[in-house]
């Protein structure tokens, strides 16, 4: 426990004719004053004058600048607060031990330990560790340190054990701009060999925004280096750009409150639109385009019976096609980004239930379900989402749906192709929005030779089938035999 050793002298000296005063009680408070008569009793005693040696509990207060406040009472009349300014050293932590284990963990404190007798709040500690023992292969290393009396938890390093070959690669470094001699750049996690395929991430958090050159060289098994290799013009834009563009994949800041809707769009792309309220083409037409789900199809381009890609089709609402029916999910896409706002008449409003939408191929069932909150745990249940203009599985559990979206959940039918995909995206068409996706007439054509032909079942053709009178999808296009 951290405490503050005080030395205080006190001394009631009142000039009256008959009356004798003694000093009764010596209060205190830490930055913020409660009130005369308020503050914690630091002593009580009898006297003209005393001194106080105590020592006072600074364990709860944080590491800095705070103010110590002191007052006295006097019979009934509490004097002039006196004030001391007291710094509050940072704690500081003490390294004990440090142990480390090979593959299997013989359990917390049986490691091999070494130890330590360091302190502070960040720690580099360099140490020789034999492998002696350990077969070919590769291994991993645990390490812990006990600090304070409390162990921490356990951190991995894979790292491989081969008999030293000159020839073989076995260190990979690179630096950002200034070299900093040969040995001491950023390590890179390779398996060393005669040949090394280097695949990194380079941390670039301490670099500036702009242009900048990165250096990568290797090492062989007999000490040797290579020169280094610089990649020159590589561009940085910041962190802040980053997260810009980051934030630009995804909407947010939506709101239905007494009839008043509100969306902020960052983007152009085609987002997932549920809400409780119908819409009239008017509402829309002069800032989205909005498009209707029609269907889902599955395609075998290889025929090996298994499928290889799925494709979600939409078609784009035009004038006369009705009103959007409150629940049910829909596509939308702004005209322009910014915020949306719109006072949603009485007689348009229904109750927040959920009206899902189906489509079924062969080998799947696909269901649309809006929300109007915000969900989590969506890559747990297997959730598709709209994102960035395609549907994925989310990156992670803590990733938000935001209200008055719709998800997609997918149930394996299995009943003719082997596999249904695993993949975590699902490719976007929507007919009717540029002239790639218009319907268009295929005549005079006996048979579909030479090109890729599906019915709208999402089943590739024989080469030699004749083009019956209908729809097929050929060469991602949307086209009708008359």
């Amino acid at each position: 426990m951290r405490r503050l050793y005080f030395r205080l002298v006190v001394t009631a000296v009142f000039c009256f004719a008959t009356l004798t005063t003694e000093a009764q009680q010596v209060e205190y408070f830490w930055d913020t004053d409660p009130g005369v008569g308020k503050g914690l009793v630091l002593q009580e005693f009898t006297g003209n004058s005393a001194t106080i040696e105590t020592e006072l509990d600074v364990s709860s207060l944080s590491t800095g600048i705070h103010q110590l406040g002191i007052r006295t009472l006097t019979d009934k009349y509490f004097s002039a607060t006196y004030y001391r300014t007291v710094y509050i050293l940072p704690k500081v932590h003490k390294v004990t031990a440090i142990e480390y284990f090979f593959d299997q963990d013989p359990g917390v404190g049986n490691g091999t330990q070494m130890v330590a007798s360091l302190t502070g709040d960040e720690l580099t500690m360099a140490f020789d560790v034999s492998t002696d023992g350990l077969a070919d292969g590769v291994h991993k290393i645990g390490i812990r340190t006990l600090t304070d009396g409390t162990w921490s938890d356990t951190k991995y390093r894979q790292f491989l054990v081969r008999s030293v070959v000159e020839n073989y690669i076995t260190r990979v470094e690179y630096f950002w701009d200034t070299d900093p001699g040969t040995g001491n750049g950023m390590a890179v996690d390779i398996v060393p060999g005669e040949e090394v395929n280097v695949n990194f991430e380079a941390d670039m958090v301490d670099l500036a925004q702009g242009t900048h050159t990165l250096g990568v060289r290797a090492q062989s098994g007999s000490g040797a280096w290579s020169n280094a290799s610089l990649f020159t013009d590589i561009e940085f834009e910041g962190w802040d750009a980053l997260q810009e563009y980051l934030n630009s994949l995804i909407d947010t800041k939506d709101s239905y409150v007494g009839g008043d809707y509100s969306r902020e769009y960052r983007n152009k792309n085609w987002q997932a639109l549920y809400v409780p309220f119908s819409l009239q083409y008017s509402d829309w037409s002069a800032h989205f385009e909005v498009a209707r789900i029609n269907a889902f199809y599955q395609y075998d381009d290889d025929e090996d019976g298994q499928v290889d890609r799925q494709v979600l089709e939409a078609i784009l609402v035009q004038p006369g096609n009705g009103a959007l029916k409150p629940n049910y999910p829909y596509l939308i896409r702004p005209k322009t980004t910014g915020t949306f706002n719109f006072t949603v008449d009485p007689s348009r409003q229904a109750a927040e239930e959920i009206n899902s939408v189906s489509c079924s191929t062969l080998e799947a069932k696909y269901t649309f379900t809006g929300n109007y909150t915000d969900m989590t745990g969506l890559k747990t249940a297997s959730l598709y989402r709209l994102r960035g203009g395609s549907l994925s599985i989310p990156e992670n559990d803590d990733e938000v749906l935001p209200p008055f979206r719709w998800y997609l959940t997918i149930e394996d039918l299995g009943n003719q192709l082997n596999e249904t995909p695993s993949g975590a995206r699902i490719s976007l068409r929507v007919f009717g929005d540029d002239e790639t996706t218009d319907i268009q007439s295929l005549e005079g054509v006996g048979d579909n030779s030479g090109r890729h032909v599906f019915d709208m079942q999402g089943r590739k053709l024989d080469n030699n089938t004749a083009l019956k009178k209908g729809m097929y999808i050929i060469n991602n296009k949307k086209y009708v035999v008359k």
